[in-house]
């Protein structure tokens, strides 16, 4: 321990293993965490906190949430939203980004779904989509067909109230 060399080499050589192990369990995490939520029971909704509200006019609008119940940490995207919609009012002071009469800011509660999102079956991500307040123009989600009743009249259906009208079809046929 007498030279200022091995001393050098020694310091490095310590943080360069620290350094590595610190990727290691963060990735360990990731890992961890990604098959958590994939899977056929994978996608769950839950509670989360703004931290932090993007305010450049430039960018996509979104904001940062944690999820306190998994210590999760991310990015909802309003994808859904143009960067240069007239409806959307981003307040950089207030640290909150409107869209009509509904406001979202800092440490605000919402209701987001934590889902896996498979580019690949290599690569994987995970996505968190805001589901309440409804916040935009209308539900991204909700896909809507045309279909008639019984008595003739047109009505709106999602996806998934399609396949609960196919189910019950199918109970009623059998």
């Amino acid at each position: 321990l007498s030279s200022k060399s091995y001393l050098h080499d020694l310091a490095a050589n310590m943080n360069r293993r620290h350094r590595a192990a610190q990727l290691a369990g963060r990735a360990s995490v990731q890992l961890h965490t990604l098959i958590v939520f994939s899977g056929e029971h994978g996608e769950k909704e839950e509670d989360a906190y703004v931290l932090d509200v993007e305010s450049n006019e430039s960018v996509e609008p979104s904001f940062t949430v944690i999820v306190p119940r998994y210590g999760i940490e991310g990015k909802v995207r309003l994808s859904h939203i143009k960067a240069n919609d007239e409806n959307l009012v981003r307040d950089a002071s207030k640290h909150s980004i409107s869209y009509t009469d509904v406001t979202i800011q800092v440490f605000d509660k919402v209701r987001v779904k934590i889902r896996v999102k498979a580019e690949q079956d290599t690569q994987k991500e995970l996505m968190l989509d805001l589901t309440s307040p409804v916040f935009g123009p209308s539900p991204p989600n909700i896909k809507t067909d045309e279909m008639k009743s019984k008595k003739g009249e047109k009505r709106l259906f999602s996806p998934n109230s399609k396949k609960a009208i196919k189910a019950k079809k199918a109970k009623s046929a059998k």
